[in-house]
């Protein structure tokens, strides 16, 4: 087993970390993606969430000459894997695609954390015989996942595709889609290698299949493993990419490490953003409806967001790479935007504000706008503008059914406000990722490749993506009108009356309670400062 260093690399293969600067800088490519993925067969875990559609997406999209997709499907009762992968297929971005190309994709029923995924002897030699491309993207995504099941998903999980890897009679890429939040317990400038975990990955899975070990498991018991790591599924993805560095040696592997996966820019549509509850998209979707209308966090810091089909655009680009050129260990990039499109979180609040106002939504139940707030002063507006009027909300929703698909404003907000705080961490604090080995690959790719397969954010304007991410959700989530009409204008108008009426209707309401108990006098001068407290609240 390869001995990993504090800086990432293991220390038997630091003698080769020269060579592989030298082939990102100097190797010539020798084909085109498109050429490249040209009768290959594509193994993928994670097709049938956010990434993995979009990435199955564009292979079928970019890639018309591509084999045989199979997409790892889980078995559920309610659901037969060809109708969940008939349903995938049906989505928006799959328009494009006639019906012999979505035949290339191909259900597989597995579970990811399983000996050989446990398939049938007869689809693991199928898939020994066949396959030439591994996409790992599957994962528990939750920062609040127990700790024995991140580690059974992100971990073992990771190792059972290593393994089919290894078994593939044509292995040509392994790409893993890992997170760069997985190194969020160092500080300054985190570079494209792997670093090194506190446990070992081989002991961390025997712990997770030892039922004893985890009988009186608690949560200081979690806190002591993890460490410095701020949850579970950024010390698991950690372990992952540890396990791969001791396992991928000499083998056609890469990682890529994604930030904030925010909906598409361009590719199969502008504006993509899935069932809308993968990291970051849940705010904006509540913040769309005016539901959430704050936001914790330094206003200083960098929220390092990214769009999902340049993800997916660098997962392309790195299956080609190091299917192309000899690599001694995992090719290691970061799809980030921080270090050469900087984003901070005021400004972030600002384009928000400026982006629903030009294209607001059908309808929301308060004026949508968002304002940075810490400390007491964002738990209380929480509780009294968020908490108390989604419960009030609740009630005609129920009774009446309108809303948004499958959840109440309340339980919308208690969803999705675990997950928000959980992201608090993230945006107090100022990450910096090197973009170093990415430049590089960009710089080796023909020049079609460059435009098709962009993942350069510092081409991205950050104003126009979020009015596309905006007008995805009112069109793929909410199912709302596409164009942006003047009903639209006329119906944020008539809210923007109402928004600010109601401060006017707010002090008369305190005014008249505290006239009643103080005297005009005193209540007057009462109501003044309790309103002006809650208006600056």
């Amino acid at each position: 087993m390869a001995v990993i260093s504090e800086h990432g690399s293991s220390t038997e293969e630091l003698s080769h970390k020269e060579q592989n600067e030298k082939n990102l800088k100097n190797l010539k490519n020798t084909s085109t993606v498109p050429e490249f993925f040209a009768h290959k067969n594509v193994f993928i875990t994670g097709g049938t969430g956010f990434l993995g559609t979009v990435l199955i997406a564009e292979l079928l999209d970019t890639h018309p000459d591509i084999g045989t997709i199979y997409v790892l499907v889980r078995g559920k009762r309610k659901f037969d894997p060809n109708e969940r992968i008939s349903r995938l297929l049906q989505k928006p971005i799959f328009q494009k695609c006639n019906e012999k190309t979505l035949a290339k994709v191909v259900p597989v029923v597995g579970e990811l954390s399983e000996v050989n995924f446990g398939f049938s002897e007869i689809i693991l030699n199928e898939l020994i015989d066949k396959v030439n491309v591994i996409y790992h993207s599957a994962a528990t995504i939750k920062f609040s996942s127990p700790l024995r099941t991140a580690i059974k998903t992100n971990v073992t999980g990771t190792m059972r595709t290593i393994e089919l890897a290894k078994k593939l009679k044509n292995l040509h890429a392994y790409i893993y889609l890992s997170t760069a939040f997985c190194n969020s317990n160092n500080r300054g400038l985190i570079v494209e290698e792997v670093y090194k975990s506190q446990f070992d990955p081989y002991e961390m899975m025997k712990m997770a299949e030892d039922d004893a070990y985890w009988e009186d498991f608690t949560d200081e018991k979690c806190k002591e493993i993890i460490n410095d790591h701020p949850n579970t599924y950024t010390f698991t993805k950690n372990l992952s990419e540890n396990l791969l560095m001791a396992e991928m040696s000499g083998l056609p592997a890469a990682i890529v490490r994604p930030s904030i996966v925010y909906g598409t820019w361009e590719h199969p549509l502008k504006g993509w953003v899935g069932n809308a509850n993968s990291g970051h998209l849940g705010y904006l979707a509540g913040f769309v409806k005016g539901i959430f209308r704050t936001m914790s966090g330094s206003a200083a810091a960098i929220i390092d967001i990214i769009p999902c089909d340049f993800v997916i655009n660098s997962s392309l680009v790195m299956g080609w790479y190091v299917g192309t050129r000899k690599v001694e260990q995992p090719v290691v990039i970061h799809c980030t935007s921080g270090e050469v499109n900087p984003l901070r979180l005021r400004e972030f609040c600002v384009i928000m504000n400026s982006s629903v106002k030009r294209h607001p939504p059908n309808y929301f139940v308060w004026k949508p706008s968002t304002k940075l707030r810490n400390g007491w002063r964002y738990n209380l507006f929480f509780y009294l503008f968020h908490i108390l009027p989604a419960l009030a909300y609740s009630i005609p929703e129920k009774l009446f059914g309108i809303g948004m698909p499958q959840h109440t404003a309340y339980e919308y907000m208690r969803v999705f406000h675990k997950g928000t705080k959980a992201f608090d961490y993230f945006l107090d604090k100022d990450f910096r990722y090197s973009f170093k080995n990415a430049l590089c690959i960009i710089s080796q790719m023909h020049e079609s490749d460059k435009k098709r397969y962009n993942f350069d954010s510092s081409l991205c304007d950050w104003s126009e993506f979020i009015d596309r991410c905006l007008i995805g959700l009112r069109c793929f989530y909410f199912k709302e009108a596409v164009e942006t009409t003047e009903w639209h204008r006329i119906y944020w108008n008539f809210f923007n009356f109402i928004h600010y009426a109601g401060f006017v209707v707010l002090f008369l309401c305190i005014f008249g309670v505290c006239a009643l108990l103080f005297g005009l006098t005193i209540g007057l001068a009462l109501a003044l400062a309790i309103w002006g407290f809650l208006v600056w609240l």
